[in-house]
């Protein structure tokens, strides 16, 4: 007990030194001041608050639309239903039937091309990419020829593709019920036949793999656009090595018998963790399914449901395909079936379900839409 009395009163006594000292200091500066700072004359000092700009959406919408690409800069993205005409094209002679776009870290365009020859076509299915520079000059140069193309004997139908951290592309084939893995070095090779680093089957088998993506720890998740189900691989389990393997999910998430998931088509991340996926069959819905449910097998109910309604006439969520945020966490979903459209959801719109009217909504015949799939956000083409 006197220990800590002691205790006591030395903090006290410091206490009281401590204020001493500050009030001196508090003194010596108001003379200073009141001197003009020993300067001779008296100063004015004036605080400036800056005030940040608002964050403003930096990247295009690219949509893979059927025969061609195009791309909407962030000032078409306005609120509202119009009948935008895209900012500019890419109509190159090398698509046959373009299902989704990509972007490696240097800025390169990556066309997913499921090509004709199911259709009955000739044009063979691959990767095409297109430099920055070939993109800024999509205004005078409609029809460029991709710097790389690349087909594969093993390509059935890839409709999606989606960059690991080290440069590799993972692209699922709808029709060859699997995932390849395209190396850096692989990307890079002159245009022709280039098999697959990695071929990845499933037990149980994949069902038309489509949408692919990793969350932030590494594990892939793959829709099975053919059935209700998205499957879960983690990251520890994923081939790091050439060759074929077939992986069994560690996480599957099934329909909840309302709906919840129906021919999932795309698959992405929000910036906190949560899964948003597009049903293309009934109820044409687009949902997130919360971080929290991504953890073990089961069929969860979606945190936030967003349903079609009707602007104009034109029904917003039609069969919707492709979806992908912007840097703002506003979410673009495209709406494969007539009317073609992309209705735009700002971020404060996917709080709750409902039948929502997006913030934007792209749809009319000037919009040239066809049979748009896959989109996605990246540079700017001004």
């Amino acid at each position: 007990m006197y220990q800590s009395s002691e205790t006591s009163k030395q903090a006290k006594t410091r206490s009281l030194s401590t204020k001493a000292t500050l009030a001196c200091a508090l003194v010596t500066a108001a003379f200073l001041a009141a001197c003009g700072g020993g300067g001779g004359g008296s100063t004015t000092k004036t605080t400036t608050t800056t005030t940040p700009p608002p964050a403003v959406v930096n990247k295009a919408l690219w949509i893979a639309n059927g025969t061609n690409v195009v791309e909407y800069i962030p000032s078409q993205l306005t609120p509202g239903a119009s009948a935008a005409v895209p900012h500019v094209m890419n109509n190159s002679g090398s698509f046959g039937a373009p299902q989704g776009v990509t972007f490696d870290a240097a800025g390169n365009q990556w066309v997913i091309d499921g090509g004709t020859v199911i259709a009955g076509g000739t044009v063979a299915p691959g990767l095409r990419k297109f430099t920055p520079a070939q993109q800024a000059a999509l205004g005078t140069m409609k029809t460029p020829v991709p710097d790389v193309s690349i087909s594969s004997a093993a390509f059935k139908f890839p409709q999606q593709a989606v960059f690991d951290p080290a440069g590799n592309l993972w692209v699922s084939d709808n029709g060859a019920n699997a995932v390849y893995v395209f190396t850096p070095a692989q990307l890079a090779a002159t245009s022709g036949n280039v098999m697959p680093s990695i071929t990845i089957t499933s037990t149980p088998a994949f069902n038309g793999p489509l949408g692919i993506v990793f969350d932030a720890n590494g594990n892939l998740f793959v829709a099975n656009n053919g059935s209700t189900t998205i499957f879960e691989f983690l990251a520890a389990k994923l081939p790091k090595t050439p060759g074929t393997v077939s992986l069994t999910p560690d996480v599957t998430l099934s329909d909840n018998g309302k709906g919840s998931i129906q021919a999932p088509w795309a698959l992405v991340f929000d910036a906190m963790g949560n899964l948003w996926s597009s049903n293309a069959n009934p109820p044409n819905t687009v949902v997130e399914f919360g971080k929290a449910n991504l953890v073990a097998s089961g069929a969860p109910t979606p945190a936030v449901t967003l349903s079609p309604t009707t602007v104009n006439g034109n029904t917003t969520l039609s069969a919707p395909n492709g979806i992908c945020f912007d840097n703002l966490g506003d979410l673009a979903a495209i709406s494969a079936n007539t009317p073609f459209g992309v209705p735009v959801f700002s971020h404060g719109q996917l709080a709750t379900s409902g039948a929502t009217v997006p913030s934007t909504l792209f749809v009319g015949p000037a919009t040239t839409l066809n049979a748009p799939a896959g989109c996605n956000f990246g540079p700017v083409v001004n």
